[in-house]
C-alpha cells in the first residue's frame, strides 16, 4: 500500500535546521543514530504530519474578534493540557482570518505551545485557529493525533532542550521542522493510546476521590475545633 504523505508544511520562514539534538525518549532534532525498538521506526515528523503555524489577528481591529472561530491562546492550552479542546476564551471570525496569517485548522490538530510557556499540548476538538505561540501538526493516516500528543507529553520539560532564547525560551520553526519521532504501526499506536487513556481516567478518578476525602477531613477538623472551644467536645 502506498504510504500517505501530508501536504507540504505551510509555516514558511527558515528551512529546517541541520543540527542534531539526540533523543531522550522518542523525539529528536535531526535523524538520530539510535536504533528504533523492534517494529518501530524513526521518521521526520513533517513526513507523517503537516506542520502549521498560528497567528493573532490585529487587536487594533475589534471587528476581527468575536465570531464562530475558536482561537487558542496559551491560557487555553494550559487549561486543556493533555486533553482535547472544544471551546476557547476568545473567538475570531472570517474577517480576522482573512486579514491575518492565522489559519483555521481542522479537528484533531495537535497544538504545542512553543514560546515562553513551552510544552502545553492539546488537540482541537473542532476547527480552530491558534496564536503564533503554537506549532501545530495535522496528522496523516500513519500517525494518530492522540499518540503524538502522548509522545509530546512524555517529553515534559525535556522539550526545553529544543528551545533557545536569551529572555524567553522558544522552540523556533527550524528546530520544529527538523523534529524526528519514533513510532510504531498504527495498530500498535491504537493499543498504546487505549492503555494510556485508561491510566489517565483511573488517575483522575483517584485524584477526585482523594480530594473528596481531604475535603471531608477539613470539614471534620472545623467541626471538632468548633466543638472543642464551645464546650461541646
Amino acid at each position: 500500500m502506498k504510504k500517505s504523505r501530508p501536504k507540504k508544511t505551510r509555516t514558511g520562514g527558515r528551512v529546517a535546521t541541520t543540527r542534531h539534538i539526540a533523543p531522550i525518549r522518542a523525539i529528536a532534532v535531526g535523524m538520530p543514530k539510535r536504533n528504533a525498538p523492534a517494529g518501530w521506526k524513526w521518521s521526520a515528523l513533517v513526513e507523517v504530519a503537516r506542520m502549521e503555524s498560528g497567528h493573532t489577528p490585529s487587536r487594533r481591529h475589534p471587528e476581527y474578534w468575536g465570531g464562530d472561530v475558536p482561537w487558542i491562546s496559551i491560557s487555553d492550552a494550559k487549561d486543556h493540557h493533555g486533553k482535547i479542546i472544544h471551546n476557547t476564551r476568545e473567538q475570531t471570525n472570517s474577517l480576522g482570518i482573512a486579514n491575518s496569517s492565522a489559519r483555521i485548522l481542522p479537528a484533531h490538530t495537535v497544538c504545542l505551545s512553543r514560546t515562553a510557556s513551552v510544552g502545553y499540548v492539546t488537540i482541537t476538538g473542532r476547527p480552530m485557529a491558534t496564536s503564533q505561540d503554537f506549532v501545530n501538526w495535522i496528522c496523516s493516516k500513519d500517525l494518530l493525533p492522540r499518540f503524538l500528543q502522548y509522545l509530546l507529553l512524555a517529553e515534559g520539560s525535556d522539550l526545553l532542550r529544543f528551545s533557545s532564547g536569551s529572555v524567553h525560551q522558544t522552540i523556533y520553526y527550524p528546530e520544529a521542522k527538523a523534529f524526528h519521532i519514533c513510532f510504531p504501526p498504527v495498530e500498535e499506536q491504537h493499543r498504546i493510546v487505549a492503555l494510556l487513556d485508561e491510566t489517565v481516567v483511573a488517575a483522575a478518578a483517584a485524584k477526585a476521590s482523594a480530594e473528596r476525602k481531604l475535603a471531608a477531613l477539613d470539614e471534620l477538623k472545623v467541626s471538632l475545633l468548633h466543638q472543642a472551644f464551645t464546650g461541646q467536645l
